[in-house]
């Protein structure tokens, strides 16, 4: 599909492929031309990605000449792709990226005019970070645990200040009496195409948010939420259903409404 991408990352990336989260399928992917960088010469340094230490990294783009932004790769472990499809970019990514697990990969589609700010820690082996077309973000954190794990934001989605994507606790929690290990195990994150995920909100082990969505501030969000509907709150509760949102003050455009499968 793209170079560089691990076998064990592959099946990972396939998962997200679908139409409820992008437009983009694995055709798409297989049908791209790449060039490809490590993020240590002066090409990869020339468009705003550096590799700060580590094993290998591949970075494969689909324009070596147009900026992209500022970003920063750690590895810790072998097999990392960085892929940047900024054919067409005209926006910014300014992200921290830090990568302790092999063969993981992240996916970054064109964002058009936008911007997206990103601080990602991927913790464990075979994990995947998908961003999709024209999704932005003021600011967001996403750390991941677990293993053939990925993180999904879909296309057009929205992300606001202070985001926190977290798909796990981070630590064990035990029953002092009987030793048992409780809490819920890692989970994927899949936040589908057109979501509005406002300020300061907390995912934690949340495993899908429906498209066209909209969280409100400061809400936590664990499990699911459907499509087309308001959520606030700690725990998130869906407050009204049949609503969506767009980014025109005056209205959802025709292509909004035709994402998510409306006349």
């Amino acid at each position: 599909m793209i170079p560089g991408l691990s076998v064990g990352a592959a099946p990972v990336l396939s998962t997200v492929l679908t139409p409820s989260v992008t437009s983009r399928t694995a055709e798409f992917f297989c049908d791209l031309d790449y060039l490809l960088m490590d993020g240590t010469d002066t090409e990869s340094h020339a468009i705003g990605i550096e590799h700060v230490g580590g094993p290998e990294l591949v970075v494969a783009v689909t324009d070596a000449t147009r900026r992209i932004g500022a970003i920063r790769v750690e590895t810790h472990s072998p097999g990392t792709l960085l892929f940047i499809d900024n054919r067409e970019w005209r926006g910014a990514l300014h992200a921290n990226l830090r990568v302790l697990g092999p063969d993981c990969a992240l996916i970054f589609n064109d964002i058009a005019n936008g911007f997206v700010g990103l601080d990602v820690f991927l913790r464990s082996g075979r994990q995947v970070l998908y961003w999709g077309t024209g999704a932005t973000a003021a600011s967001c954190n996403i750390e991941m645990e677990g293993d053939e794990l990925v993180a999904a934001i879909g296309d057009d989605a929205l992300i606001s200040n202070g985001v926190w994507l977290r798909n796990h606790g981070m630590h064990a929690l035990h029953d002092l009496a009987t030793g048992e290990m409780i809490g819920r195990p890692p989970v994927s994150t899949v936040v589908e195409r057109h979501v509005w995920i406002g300020q300061d909100v907390l995912m934690l082990g949340c495993e899908r948010i429906g498209m066209g969505s909209v969280v409100g501030a400061r809400a936590l969000v664990n499990g699911t939420l459907p499509a087309c509907v308001v959520a606030t709150g700690t725990p998130a509760r869906v407050q009204r259903e049949g609503i969506s949102w767009g980014r025109d003050r005056g209205g959802m455009t025709a292509a909004e409404r035709m994402a998510l499968g409306l006349p």
